[in-house]
């Protein structure tokens, strides 16, 4: 792929064992770029490659090529593609939105997912040598992860054999962390060849002893024999947090009734939602997948499996105080610090966290930007290029340009008679020279008219570029202040749990028939006045066998609305209301079915709505005896129509 030499074959070499090239390539005609296309989408290319592109105004990428190899020694390859035809010709031969072109650059892992799924192949911009230094990182980190991914980490990149040694970590900058060893030698631990989850300064501290295997040719230390597998995670958690201690965890995932919380990267609990919360919120309301939060640990319960099983952990969130003590998050390796932080407190300032002078993060688009396209002067109008059309270096196209010469033939193109005067050869010659130039003037026009527009277009860039950045930091205020507002509402729900309102439900009865009877009673008096108690009297009622375990499922939230429909039933009112829409069931769902009567006593049943507008709304079911009493039956959703 060099300007010295040609490659002969879009995959990778059978006949002989395939190296990693140890220099920066360059793409400088549409050959090596038709090569490098098909070379990418070959299913059995065996290393990444990142891809950097010279912006349209330099020669040379802001991304430095050489610094981004020296970080990837032997585990992936860096092209730099030049701007014009190659990146024409490259374009072409990609799919839509993987092209590379006009100072971006990209990381291709191995295979070809990244075609279907552009999140495994981001794509980075760099304006300036600032953005440059930025997206050199970010190249950096994903080629780290794809050649992990791709397992190339690990293996031989020089003719020496790599080495198992110690070393002790002198600091952490970024996503790596600088060791040296017993003999002296400066080497770096990459976050990427670690766990990807887990930042670096969260595993590795200054004056850790590690141990691994270091690569003499790229100076990297291999420490992911030493990480703890899941097993050795789960005896760590086992071994450290005490039944009803409360620890850090951190959300992995959010739904709108459970959230997934990791005691470590490989440990994790699924928390249902009447254990994270005392209301019925959507958790995701709550909470933000990333964040750190306290749980309450559970005795956990035995898992079978080979071996006679094992030990899972439960927890639970919604008893957990602000002022109860959190204990530290697990070290992941003997000698390092938390692999979580502390869970941030709930901080009643409205006023938003984030600074507005937070550099942004290099830009990342989701795909490359259209090709610019000519804005037409006064009076003219747009040139359409025909079909097939392809960018000729000054900018227009080829067809074009042959279009607009067969559309003006030459003056003096008829037959020539034989031995024409001297005078009629000398105009024709003028006539030829002033469509020349009259040709020339237009070229020049147009060529005014092109530069003024690249300018206008490039200081639309740069506005756009300060628009984004702009954009980012606001985004990042605002996520912030989602975080912190979720956690007061978690703390609010809380307190609020603890100091019952009027209608807030209660235990008071083991058994769940007195404590229906008993919350029943306790709304009767609540919604019927003084004055008209003994007008809407509560009489008594049955409750069948099935009622309290449908009722124990409908969740805290809806109870005590079951409780005031009973109240309204028992005292005749239910009729009134239009919203519970009280009708008979019927035997099937027809409009014509016969209603439903209990054949045991003539019982007529009757249903009634809870909720209305909401996906599986709750419905109450229950008999009418003959003489007038009421027997409860069920609390069923929508689409159950069995009394």
């Amino acid at each position: 792929m060099a300007s010295t030499r040609t490659a002969t074959s879009s995959g990778p070499d059978r006949t002989a064992p395939a190296r990693v090239p140890t220099a920066v390539a360059h793409v400088r005609t549409t050959a090596q770029a038709d090569e490098l296309a098909a070379r990418l989408h070959h299913p059995d290319r065996s290393w990444p490659v990142v891809v950097v592109s010279t912006p349209r105004d330099r020669g040379s990428p802001y991304v430095d090529p050489a610094r981004v190899l020296d970080e990837l020694h032997g585990l992936a390859e860096v092209v730099v593609i030049h701007t014009g035809e190659p990146s024409w010709a490259f374009s072409h031969g990609m799919p839509q939105g993987t092209q590379v072109y006009g100072g971006a650059s990209r990381v291709y892992p191995v295979g070809v997912e990244w075609v279907h799924d552009l999140s495994r192949s981001p794509l980075w911009f760099a304006y300036d040598d600032a953005e440059g230094t930025r997206v050199h990182d970010r190249l950096v980190q994903d080629a780290l992860t794809a050649a992990a991914d791709a397992g190339l980490t690990g293996t031989p990149t020089a003719a020496t054999q790599p080495a198992t040694t110690t070393a002790t970590v002198l600091g952490v900058v970024g996503t790596r962390a600088l060791v040296q060893t017993p003999d002296g030698t400066t080497a770096q631990v990459a976050q990427e060849l670690t766990l990807p989850i887990v930042p670096v300064d969260r595993l590795l501290a200054p004056g850790m002893r590690v141990r691994g295997t270091l690569d003499a040719g790229s100076r990297r230390l291999d420490v992911r024999a030493m990480l703890p597998d899941s097993a050795a995670q789960l005896a760590r958690v086992h071994d450290s947090y005490p039944d009803g201690a409360v620890v850090p965890a951190q959300v992995h995932q959010v739904t709108a009734d459970t959230v997934l919380l990791a005691l470590t990267p490989a440990v994790t609990v699924r928390v249902a939602r009447d254990q994270a919360t005392r209301g019925d919120d959507d958790l995701r309301d709550l909470f933000s997948v990333g964040e750190t939060v306290a749980a309450r640990m559970l005795p956990g319960h035995p898992v079978p499996g080979p071996g006679g099983g094992t030990w899972r952990p439960d927890l639970r969130l919604d008893d957990v105080d602000d002022a109860d003590a959190t204990l530290a998050a697990l070290s992941l390796l003997d000698g390092g610090p938390p692999w979580l932080p502390a869970p941030s407190p709930v901080d009643d300032d409205e006023t938003s966290g984030a600074s507005a002078g937070t550099p942004p993060e290099a830009t990342r688009a989701p795909g490359p930007p259209p090709a610019p396209r000519p804005v037409p002067g006064p009076g003219r109008r747009p040139a359409v290029p025909p079909p097939g059309a392809r960018p000729g270096p000054d900018g227009r196209t080829e067809a074009g340009t042959a279009s607009s010469e067969a559309a003006d033939p030459p003056t003096g193109s008829t037959a020539a008679a034989p031995g024409p005067p001297k005078k009629a050869l000398v105009n024709q010659l003028e006539l030829s020279v002033h469509e020349h130039r009259s040709r020339a003037d237009r070229a020049e026009r147009d060529a005014s008219e092109l530069r003024a527009t690249v300018h206008a277009l490039e200081l639309e860039v740069i506005g756009l570029r300060d628009l984004a950045r702009e954009q980012r930091d606001r985004l990042d205020r605002l996520h912030d202040d989602v975080e912190r507002y979720k956690a007061k509402i978690r703390s609010a729900r809380k307190d609020r749990a603890r100091t019952p309102g009027p209608g807030a439900v209660r235990r008071l009865f083991t058994d769940p028939e007195a404590q229906l009877r008993f919350d029943v009673l306790r709304v009767w008096a609540e919604i019927i006045g003084a004055d008209e108690k003994d007008r809407y009297p509560l009489p008594p009622f049955a409750v069948g066998p099935r009622f309290c375990d449908s009722l124990a499922d409908v969740g805290r939230g809806l109870e005590d609305r079951v409780h005031r429909a009973v109240v309204l039933v028992l005292t005749g009112r239910a009729p009134d209301v239009p919203g519970f829409e009280l009708h008979r069931l019927r035997r099937g769902d027809g409009g014509g079915s016969p209603y439903l009567v209990r054949e045991s006593d003539g019982a007529q049943a009757m249903r009634l709505s809870l909720q209305a507008s909401a996906p599986q709304a709750r419905r109450l079911h229950y008999w009418v005896l003959p003489g007038g009493d009421v027997e409860l039956s069920r609390v069923v959703l929508h689409d159950d129509s069995a009394p």
